[in-house]
């Protein structure tokens, strides 16, 4: 399962991560982690995305038909809610986004305690960013 493979490889303490998902036939089946860029200087409960690398990844995966599904990133101390930052990321996110591309995920995952908390924005006549629920699929043999 994706989610449980994106588990494996986050910090147990700070510095946030994040990193993107990809999308085949509805599924998010796959996943780019992202360590983020250079942190010194920054507060340890932030991530600032390598958006040039993760540009490439989605350019690639755009190449072999597996659509961009949307970005995570962990937040520590059980923090579940999307803070100021990440909603106007969100948003920036969205109306650069091709006219094909209505909706994208934003999950947190909430370290250490490993818990995703799914968020989805919806591109409509406005950007809308409501709370989502995941449903996780064990992967095929």
């Amino acid at each position: 399962m994706v989610y449980e493979k994106v588990l494996l490889q986050l910090p147990e303490y700070p510095p946030e991560i994040g990193g993107i998902f990809g999308e085949r036939q509805g599924v998010i089946d796959l996943y780019w982690v992202d360590r983020g860029i250079n942190n010194k200087g920054r507060k340890c409960c932030s991530y600032e995305p390598n958006t040039q690398m993760l540009n490439k990844m989605i350019e690639s995966w755009n190449e072999k038909g597996i659509a961009f599904a949307g970005i995570f990133h962990t937040h520590f101390w059980g923090n579940k809610s999307l803070s100021e930052g990440d909603i106007q990321y969100i948003r920036k996110i969205m109306i650069h986004m091709p006219e094909t591309i209505e909706k994208l995920y934003f999950p947190i995952i909430t370290m250490p305690e490993k818990e995703i908390f799914a968020y989805v924005a919806i591109k409509d006549n406005e950007i809308i960013i409501k709370q989502d629920v995941c449903e996780f699929m064990e992967d095929e043999l």
